[in-house]
């Protein structure tokens, strides 16, 4: 009889230790399975998130907005809320930069020296020039990618780029000059619409 006692404890102690396993196991595939449904549910969420986004910048940067074209930049940049396209970051990051926004100065220096596969050409030459125009304000980054390509560059391309510069800076500040004129222009009609 203690034979038998002493058998069957043995036995219900494997049962017991197997039976730990089985609900360990049973655990882990629960939470894998709750993992594996809520996860899309997450990464869903947040991709409406950046759809959402991505429509409000693009509303208020067709409007005039400076902070929303350049999110708009951004999300372009990057793809988020919309695909990847290159060519729609630098035409808003170049609006800003030619109003002397330093930080799209620096992302357009980036675009032009880091890009050429993905829609935007790559051009050494405008990417030392908005790094330059970046640089010129104080950003620290700018300053240091600057250098690095002046290191690389040789005096036939550092002239290239000034040239160039040159040529931007006239057609930036006649931009800004049209800019003024106009501004000038309605605040005139608007004060004689007034008397």
């Amino acid at each position: 009889m203690q034979l038998f006692k002493r058998v069957d404890q043995t036995k219900f102690l494997r049962m017991e230790v197997i039976m730990q396993l089985v609900s360990k196991l049973l655990l882990i595939f629960f939470m894998l399975g709750l993992v594996s449904v809520c996860l899309p549910q997450k990464v869903l969420a947040e991709r409406k998130k950046e759809v959402y986004a991505f429509h409000f910048f693009q509303s208020k940067a067709n409007q005039g907005d400076a902070n929303s074209q350049f999110n708009l930049a951004l999300l372009y940049e990057n793809g988020a809320g919309t695909p990847q396209n290159t060519k729609q970051a630098v035409y808003w990051y170049t609006k800003l930069a030619e109003q002397g926004n330093v930080n799209a100065q620096y992302r357009l220096g980036r675009l032009y020296r880091f890009s050429g596969d993905d829609g935007a050409p790559q051009d050494y030459k405008l990417a030392f020039f908005w790094y330059t125009k970046a640089a010129e304000k104080g950003h620290v980054f700018a300053v240091d990618e600057r250098d690095k390509m002046l290191e690389k560059m040789s005096q036939s391309q550092i002239g290239e780029v000034l040239k160039l510069s040159k040529e931007l800076y006239e057609k930036i500040n006649n931009k800004a000059k049209k800019q003024a004129i106009i501004g000038f222009v309605i605040s005139a009609d608007m004060s004689d619409s007034v008397k």
